[in-house]
């Protein structure tokens, strides 16, 4: 018995280390912006393998702003941002003033992000000139094109422990999407959401976009295993209930991680603030549960299956302590929470 309480106490050593490591248990991020792309091409900047001359390209910034914040548990603040301003390029070139917004707010079991611009008008020219190098005079094609942007992100994770069994059980989780993608003349606008395990298997899954010179939208649901497609035309509104299943191993946490992608380029808006809100999971009859970042079970909607009979623990103790099968290999936790530091490399990549 003491060489099992003491297993019990390094695994929560570990667990507690492992978390304090780890980057962040909610994350948001919001950013938006508005520039000039310029494409150079000319000989002076060498020839590719089929002897045309190589493109350098860069960019002219009129405006940017990004804003991130995290969270490790329900003792620090919930991540909460607002990035965006008002731009104006350069007018003899006929760029307008435009106006991006981002928000992103995540909180335990809930995603919310949003992103929007307008008053952008798109802007290209050319031109053809020379470059004098040394005496040497090289041929020079320049390009331009304006482009707007606007980004929210949200993203959650979290570890539960679930034991009361032997060999795998099931888990079925439900959540709910509500948002909408709309755009002016040349605009569009995206979202893309989904709950996958630490193996990055797909649990569910919703992404839409939206284009406003067409006028149209597509949709993809990944629910109850498969994927289902949609396309129409007009502004899109979404109000749906994704329900995903996943078989877990008695005695081993189980990851999830919860993202939502909120884009547009040109004039839209990517409307998902209201939520997308994990509403139910649910977990054999009789099976013990902890949720490792001391989230509270509502918050994810936790229940049991059968009679309802389970318990929702408040120590990992007791979650490991119910399990009939061996306690898991310490090294089990240090790979799982250790992977919460690469989805946040992961996440940052994205800017």
């Amino acid at each position: 018995m003491s060489l099992r309480i003491a297993a019990l106490l390094g695994l929560s050593c570990l667990a507690l280390s492992a978390h304090a490591q780890s980057q962040y248990r909610l994350y948001a991020e919001a950013y938006g912006g508005y520039f000039n792309n310029i494409r150079t091409t000319s000989p002076v900047f060498g020839l590719d393998p089929s002897g045309n001359p190589n493109t350098v390209l860069g960019t002219v910034q009129y405006g940017s702003d990004y804003q991130g914040a995290s969270a490790f548990n329900q003792v620090t603040p919930i991540p909460d941002v607002t990035a965006g301003g008002v731009w104006a390029g350069d007018a003899s070139k006929g760029m307008t003033t435009v106006t991006t917004t981002a928000k992103a707010k995540t909180d335990w079991g809930s995603n919310h992000a949003s992103a929007s611009t307008t008053g952008y008008t798109p802007v290209s020219d050319s031109f053809n000139g020379q470059f004098v190098v040394g005496g040497t005079t090289w041929p020079m094609q320049v390009k331009t094109d304006t482009s707007s942007y606007a980004v929210g992100h949200s993203l959650w994770e979290e570890l539960y422990q679930i034991g009361g069994g032997t060999g795998t059980g099931q888990f079925t989780g439900s959540i709910h999407i509500d948002g909408s993608l709309s755009g002016l003349t040349n605009g569009t606008a995206s979202m893309d959401w989904s709950l996958r395990t630490f193996s990055n298997q797909l649990v569910a899954a919703l992404n839409a976009s939206y284009d406003a010179t067409t006028n149209s939208w597509t949709q993809g649901v990944f629910s109850n295993g498969a994927w289902t497609y949609t396309s129409g035309n007009g502004a899109l509104s979404i109000n749906q209930d994704v329900t995903g299943s996943y078989n877990f191993t008695y005695g081993a946490a189980l990851y999830l991680q919860s993202d939502l992608v909120t884009t547009v380029n040109g004039n839209g808006a990517a409307d998902f603030s209201n939520t997308v809100q994990f509403t139910g999971m649910v977990l054999p009859q009789d099976a013990t549960v902890f949720v490792l970042s001391g989230a509270q079970a509502a918050d994810y909607g936790i229940r049991f299956a059968g009679n309802g009979a389970g318990t929702i623990c408040t120590t990992l103790a007791c979650a490991v302590g119910n399990a009939t099968q061996p306690i898991p290999e310490p090294e089990t936790y240090a790979l799982l929470l250790a992977g919460l530091g690469v989805v946040t490399w992961t996440a940052r990549r994205r800017r």
